[in-house]
């Protein structure tokens, strides 16, 4: 049960306030949603405080940004993401080495790594609806996308009918992971996801 409820805003740089009221309710850890760089601020605060008490929210704690600026504080932050930057299998591998080949991130590390493989298996999925219609006609797209009749490879997964009338997410709580920060990258926090990511059983 939440102890206390707080806010900030897009730009803060101190997370001072906050974070006593929430020590000061009680609270045994921190829960948040926002954008990178302000829940940096709320890492970092946390730390200066001599707080220990662990980070856990949405898939922006796995954005560079969050990383880059919260350093150190980081460490330990746990997240839902449906994608790890790490080789599970031979589809990945070849993802990732591409990917850090043409953009040279810092730290060999996709900047935000859900979205570029999101974004990159959208392609495909496209790319098979456009097969199955027939067609680049938008509603022939939409028709062949909602009933799509061959699986699809991606990187996050194989999508098999992701989407119909009713459900365009493609994605169940069975496809997400948690990563932790350890050492300026995303990982799997438990070895049991690795192991799923990569087909083991």
């Amino acid at each position: 049960q939440a102890v206390t409820v707080e806010k900030f805003n897009i730009g803060d740089t101190d997370m001072t306030a906050q974070l006593l009221r929430a020590r000061a309710a009680g609270a045994d850890g921190l829960l948040v949603y926002g954008i990178g760089a302000e829940l940096a601020q709320i890492a970092v605060g946390r730390v200066k405080l001599g707080w220990n008490v662990p980070i856990i929210g949405c898939w922006s704690l796995a954005f560079s940004s969050y990383m880059d600026i919260a350093g150190a504080a980081a460490q330990g932050t746990r997240m839902p993401v449906s994608f790890i930057q790490e080789p599970t299998n031979p589809k990945r591998r070849a993802f990732i080495d591409s990917y850090l080949r043409l953009y040279h991130p810092k730290l060999d590390r996709i900047e935000t790594p859900s979205q570029a493989a999101q974004g990159y298996d959208s392609v495909y999925l496209l790319a098979a609806a456009i097969r199955q219609a027939g067609s680049t006609d938008g509603p022939k797209i939409r028709a062949a996308l909602e009933d799509l009749h061959e699986p699809v490879v991606g990187v996050v997964k194989t999508y098999v009918r992701p989407f119909s009338r009713r459900d365009h997410d493609a994605f169940t709580a069975e496809n997400l992971v948690i990563g932790e920060v350890r050492g300026q990258h995303v990982v799997f926090a438990y070895d049991a996801d690795r192991r799923r990511a990569s087909g083991a059983p």
